[in-house]
């Protein structure tokens, strides 16, 4: 595969309250504040300020529902609060079937139970718009629970054939022959102990080893990423990393590229350089991970990418020295996802060892056991993204929006 890295300059960045700040006081003294009420409650809600977001949301929508256009995103702000009547009341408000406002109305019906209703709105805004991530995730996730996997499968097999739906193909696709009692098929898309290679990171001589490599990468990943406020705070993952080109990023982010080459030279022995034939050319996407306490990604895939690695930075003493599996990446694991249903892969468990980097396939479900302390567990995930060749765009950007 062809290394090639895609222009992404360096800008500054304001935080989200920062951003909140700024709005809130422009609509104090904007002479027509109505049209900034929308931006305002669309910030509020990515921190996580619902009931704010709905006050700012209502003051529009009652001034001037005409020109009001952010009624999913007012729905689905009581959707986050636990009011989904309230939701789907509003969704019968706006009328139409716009891909947001549908996909609201699928969250809502849900939380009701209505179960089939749900799924035939996922299905709508997908189908209005398969740039909808999450829409489609929540197809996919109805399915996964319905008595019957062959739905399931046939939805995967129908899905168009570009690179911006190959993860969530072969993933759910593995799930669903899993259910179907089809093992072999299953077993090749998905096997944490076959399919994960872990390297040793082996920094330059001058960096005086890889601990004094990673202080010194954890101190500047503190100092410059994961301040963000998020509406998880024990949960931080900062994409921005990949604008950034310090040069203890650059260093490891050579040993990423060739990380990556060496488990693609070892797709024949691993099984899968038919399944997942590697793109012409691609580019390393990454970012900074921090957890701590209760938090934990979830169960998920990275959609768009090729493969997934994650570099351990920095992990509490705690997590080193315990004999439970705090801490630890779980490849593999998806029972919530698949509605309590046990794949015959089943789950491997990695303990995160400062300077390892383990590389595994982007279709496989992963998550990581929280670590039940106070202090950052740190790391670098870093994917395999296709790179775009001839004029093509770049697929669908991994975004993690995990409730």
């Amino acid at each position: 595969m062809r290394w090639v890295e895609v222009e992404r300059p360096e800008t500054k960045r304001i935080s989200r309250a920062t951003a909140t700040k700024v709005l809130r006081a422009a609509v104090a003294t904007a002479p027509d504040p109505l049209p900034l009420l929308e931006r305002l409650g669309a910030a509020l809600m990515d921190e996580g300020g619902h009931r704010e977001a709905i006050a700012a949301f209502d003051a529009r929508a009652k001034a001037d529902p005409a020109r009001f256009t952010s009624w999913g995103r007012l729905a689905q702000c009581h959707n986050e609060i636990g009011e989904p009547a309230t939701a789907l009341a509003i969704c019968d408000r706006a009328g139409g079937h716009g891909a947001r406002v549908a996909r609201a109305r699928g969250a809502a019906l849900e939380a009701l139970g209505r179960r089939d209703e749900a799924l035939e709105s996922y299905r709508r805004a997908f189908g209005e718009d398969e740039t909808d991530a999450i829409a489609l995730d929540a197809v996919l996730r109805l399915l996964c629970r319905a008595a019957d996997a062959a739905p399931l499968l046939a939805f995967c097999d129908a899905l168009p054939a570009t690179a911006r739906f190959d993860v969530q193909k072969r993933a759910f696709r593995a799930l669903a022959c899993s259910r179907l009692g089809r093992r072999e098929e299953a077993s090749a898309l998905i096997d944490p102990e076959r399919h994960v290679m872990s390297f040793r990171f082996d920094p330059a001589c001058e960096s005086g080893g890889v601990d004094a490599f990673n202080a010194r990468l954890a101190g500047w990943l503190l100092a410059n990423t994961g301040a963000t406020p998020t509406p998880r705070r024990d949960c931080v993952h900062d994409y921005a990393l990949r604008h950034m080109r310090a040069p203890l990023l650059q260093e490891l982010r050579a040993f990423f590229r060739q990380s990556f080459d060496a488990y693609i030279a070892a797709l024949p022995a691993l099984g899968l350089d038919r399944l997942m034939p590697p793109p012409v050319a691609g580019d390393i996407a990454d970012g900074a991970t921090f957890l701590r306490n209760e938090a934990r990604n979830g169960e998920h895939v990275h959609r768009g990418r090729y493969l997934t690695g994650v570099y351990y930075v920095h992990t509490p003493q705690a997590i080193r020295t315990n004999v439970e599996r705090r801490g630890r990446l779980a490849v593999g694991r998806c029972h919530e996802t698949a509605g309590g249903h046990e794949p015959v892969w089943g789950a491997r468990y990695i303990a995160p060892e400062p300077g390892m980097f383990v590389v595994f396939p982007a279709h496989m479900f992963h998550d990581v056991v929280p670590t039940r302390c106070s202090e950052w567990r740190i790391a670098i995930v870093a994917d395999v993204e296709p790179a775009p060749i001839g004029g093509r765009e770049l697929p669908m950007r991994y975004v993690q929006e995990r409730a």
